[in-house]
This record gives structure tokens, sequence and C-alpha cells, in this order.
């Protein structure tokens, strides 16, 4: 069963944390100069401060944030910062050179649906995770289902097994590959794959041979989907009418975490949220199977993630939350 360990202390002391990790995934205060509430059903309410001296000193906070927990990581591990796309831009010019060379992409989440009241500018639907990658870390593919539509244009060959796409096995002039000829095909940038490999498509039926092309068949039924890009348009927020789910001003959407564990820590490994705000990672990191350390100055914080988790725990029947105050 995995550990979670909730801690009451600032992010400041997160190098006093002696454990490494495979994954820190963080959602800091953004920097918005203002106070987030929420109301609970009995009344009581609910909220964290957002306010700065100045943008600046908060970049700079969030930088030296960035590199303490960068250097939580394992040799080989994935940090994924949560914040505005202003945010992440800036900050990236204020981390540590081997931190900002570990940049890897920015996943674009779209928070919610389209706004209705915009008058002068565009909507603002999108938040942004910066990716840093460390070494060569774990990661799976994760893959959603294929649209019908570019399912029906893209598998519309068939033959005794199935439907079929096609897939060219031949190199391309920004990609040249092996020159070699096989059953009257030469193509001037070669094949992307072996000889014995293509005998060994060829044997099993599996190539389609064009007029001036080869290609190997995918099979519909084979097919996994479409692998998950940097993108992310299919997590939706949780809205303020979920009273029943939304126990904290700026909480994420189950989902969005599971997701971040399950692609990029291992079952059985440790993740790091240094803002446990509603405890989303906690709660998916104990419904992935991962172990996972988090922490919050907010005893608002502290309070809710600790009953969601005490009651997951109930449910599996096994107290085993080290819940640290």
């Amino acid at each position: 069963m995995p550990e979670i360990q909730i801690l009451e202390k600032p992010v400041e002391e997160l190098n006093t944390i002696d454990k490494t990790f495979d994954l820190v995934y963080m959602d800091p205060p953004f920097g918005l100069q203002r106070d987030f509430t929420m109301q609970e059903e009995d009344g009581q309410e609910k909220s964290f401060s957002d306010h700065w001296t100045s943008f600046d000193d908060y970049i700079d906070w969030y930088a030296e944030v960035i590199n303490n927990a960068f250097a939580k990581l394992n040799k080989n591990g994935w940090l994924y910062a949560h914040n505005n796309f202003i945010g992440n831009a800036l900050v990236l010019s204020k981390v540590d050179r081997k931190v900002r060379d570990a940049f890897y992409t920015n996943i674009s989440w779209k928070r919610s649906g389209p706004k209705n009241n915009i008058k002068n500018g565009w909507g603002n639907i999108v938040d942004s995770i910066m990716v840093l990658r460390k070494g060569n870390p774990y990661f799976e593919v994760e893959y959603t289902s294929l649209d019908p539509v570019y399912a029906a244009n893209s598998f519309k060959n068939q033959d005794s097994v199935g439907y079929y796409a096609l897939a060219k096995v031949t190199g391309e002039k920004s990609r040249p590959c092996a020159r070699f000829e096989y059953k009257g095909y030469n193509p001037q940038y070669g094949f992307r794959i072996t000889r014995e490999k293509l005998e060994e498509l060829d044997a099993q039926d599996r190539l389609h041979y064009g007029s001036n092309n080869l290609y190997k068949k995918i099979y519909s039924h084979e097919s996994k989907g479409v692998p998950v890009q940097n993108l992310w348009d299919d997590v939706y927020f949780i809205s303020r009418s979920e009273k029943n789910k939304r126990k904290y001003p700026t909480q994420k959407p189950l989902k969005l975490l599971e997701r971040v564990i399950k692609s990029s820590c291992p079952e059985g490994g440790w993740v790091l949220d240094p803002f446990c705000g509603s405890g989303t990672t906690a709660i998916s990191a104990f419904n992935t199977n991962r172990n996972c350390v988090t922490m919050d100055v907010n005893p608002d914080a502290i309070q809710i993630a600790q009953e969601s988790i005490d009651e997951l725990a109930q449910q599996a029947q096994n107290p085993l939350v080290d819940a640290l105050y």
C-alpha cells in the first residue's frame, strides 16, 4: 500500500526533507495579488492569500522554489510546474542554468470552456504546466480514443484481417535512411526499416504495395489510440457548482494529477508536491499506488488533505497515513 506523508511546513523548508523523488508536481500561488476564498455548505470559509510586495519578488521566490525542488529529484526524474504562462516564461530566466537546461516542454491545459463575457481581448482558458526533465526518467505513454471521423478516413483499406491504415516504410529527404532494393522498390531516400524487418512484415502479409511507395499495414483493432501530446483539452476544471467535489479555492481535478503521476512516476515510486492545497496530488498518488510527500503552510489545506486521505485509508481498511504536524 502506498505511503502518504502530509507535512505542515513552508516550502522554504523543502531542503529539510531527507528523500529524493521520481516526480515533483507543484501548483504554487500564481502571483496574482489577490485572495482566494470559498464557502463550505456548513458556512465555513476556506481561503489563502496570493499577495506579494511586487511581481519581481514573486518570480524570484518562484525560481528559488523550482531550484530547490529540482534538487530533490532522483538522478532520473520529472518536474511539473503548474502556473500561468507569464509566470513560467519569466521564471526560466531566473532559475539556475542546469535547471533551465532541463526544460523539456510546456503543456497547455484547457481548464475551462469559452468565456462569454470577453469584450476587449482573447479569453484566457489555458494554464501552463512547464515540464523539466532530469536524466532519463520513467515515462508511460497515455492514449486517447481515436476520433471516429479520423478513424473512418484513416482505416479505409481492408483485407481478410480487417481495416487498416498505411504507414510509410520509406525515408524522406529530411530523414534519409538505408538504401537498398526490395521487390522492385528502390526509394530515393531509402527504407526506414531493415531488409530483415521488411521480409518479416512481408511474410506476415503486413506490407501494402502502392504504385510508388511501400507501406506497413496498421490494423484498426490493434491501434492503442492517439498518444496524448502537450495540449490537454480533455480534463475539465472542477466548477464552483460541484460543492461535493470542490474543497479548496484552486483545487485541481484528480484526472489531471493522475495523468501526470501515471505517466511520469513508476508504480511504487515517490512523488513530491510542495503545495498541498486540497491534497489532490496525494489522493492521486494513493489511487495509482505511488508514494507521496506533500506539504503546506496553510492549516486549512492540511486539514482538508488529511481528511481526504484518512477517508481513503479507511475505505482500504489500512491506516497507512503518516501525518506529521
